[in-house]
């Protein structure tokens, strides 16, 4: 029997159960979404035992950071397939997921009167742990452009020619050359390639903005038209020669193909790479190109004019590193055209019996030392 069944009126089970009607409910909400809130629910119920028959006001802090705690280190008790043993831990997505699915119970606590401030709100526990998990940073060192393009022609070999290999290469290509999450490479459809005005408007799912206009970059418009002209190649061979180049046929045959990209970083010797990468390598080529960070913040669908864009996707590859370095001066330059560096001096030279630099000569008292007279 679910425990949310058995749970006392105004308990959690009972906010449990309002919480998944209104997502249930929530015409705002992407199935994807409301997936994501109602898998922590699950999470939730599945590492604190009990909890549904708890009432709100007896949920203390403590009791709460103890559970994070407890969450972070020993998981759901999740066991794949095949496992002898459950998965100990969760990824900080999951945890702070379920974290924030215990805040909204306890919002709709406040909101019905049950109780009169939410315990979840506080982020530092009495001894100044974190309450949520915070999220490994990973340092990405992006590949230089020769790399890159060893490893697009690694993926294009991984199969028959023609096939997934080398529709996983142009997949990423499309990725790294236009900013695009995976999704929204995904979700690209020819219709939405413009041609005529030299834009691809990308169907952007993750907020507001992030529906946007990027511009037919020369390479990129490149990438596109070979697409094209290997969908008319191939058409040749179907009954009754459908190309798929219709304004709602998809661009790719594929929505990922990381499995294709770890084997090709392991042939290559890159570090490996997520769809995700291509996006930071995007704007690291635009900002090397000299393009404004706003500007690119607007190509990925950012609204905040910048800011997370510069911090998130501000990588710089080592060769343009380099190159930059030498154009840096931090003094002016010396009689031999190096930054202040002076020429060496003569064989033979005495500092001592060099002249004194001649000074400029001071007014003496009189009209030469006055201000001139104003008549």
């Amino acid at each position: 029997m679910d425990p949310e069944e058995t749970a006392a009126p105004g308990g959690m089970g009972e906010l449990a159960r309002i919480f998944r009607a209104r997502t249930a409910a929530d015409p705002d909400l992407r199935p994807a979404t409301r997936q994501a809130r109602l898998g922590a629910l699950r999470r939730l119920l599945r590492t604190w035992p009990g909890i549904e028959a708890r009432r709100p006001a007896e949920i203390a802090p403590a009791e709460v950071f103890a559970w994070a705690a407890r969450f972070k280190a020993e998981g759901t008790g999740f066991r794949p397939p095949g496992a002898r043993s459950a998965r100990r831990g969760n990824s900080a997505t999951s945890v702070n997921s379920a974290i924030d699915v215990l805040r909204a119970l306890l919002d709709l606590a406040v909101e019905r009167g049950e109780i009169r401030d939410n315990p979840v709100r506080l982020r530092r526990g009495p001894l100044g742990g974190r309450l949520k998990k915070r999220a490994p940073r990973r340092a990405l060192i992006p590949p230089s452009r020769a790399q890159l393009a060893a490893l697009f022609a690694a993926m294009e070999r991984n199969g028959a020619v023609g096939g997934r290999g080398a529709e996983a290469a142009d997949f990423c290509r499309f990725l790294a050359m236009s900013g695009a999450r995976v999704g929204e490479a995904g979700r690209l459809t020819w219709g939405l390639v413009l041609w005529d005005r030299g834009l691809v408007h990308l169907p952007g799912y993750k907020s507001e903005s992030s529906a946007r206009f990027v511009p037919l970059f020369p390479e990129l418009g490149a990438l596109l038209r070979r697409i094209r002209g290997r969908r008319r190649s191939a058409a040749r061979f179907r009954p009754g020669r459908r190309d798929f180049l219709g304004p709602e046929d998809p661009v790719f045959h594929l929505r990922e193909c990381q499995r294709t990209i770890d084997s090709a970083c392991r042939r290559t010797g890159v570090p490996r790479l997520t769809h995700h990468d291509f996006r930071h390598l995007f704007a690291t080529a635009c900002i090397e190109s000299g393009v404004d960070v706003p500007t690119v913040s607007r190509w990925l669908g950012h609204a905040d004019g910048g800011v997370l864009a510069m911090k998130t996707y501000g990588h710089f590859r080592p060769d343009h590193s380099s190159l930059a370095a030498q154009k840096v001066r931090f003094a002016a330059s010396g009689p031999d055209g190096a930054a202040g560096v002076s020429a060496p001096p003569p064989p033979g030279w005495d500092p001592a019996a060099a002249p004194a630099p001649a000074r400029a000569p001071r007014p003496g008292p009189g009209r030469a030392g006055r201000a001139p007279r104003r008549d």
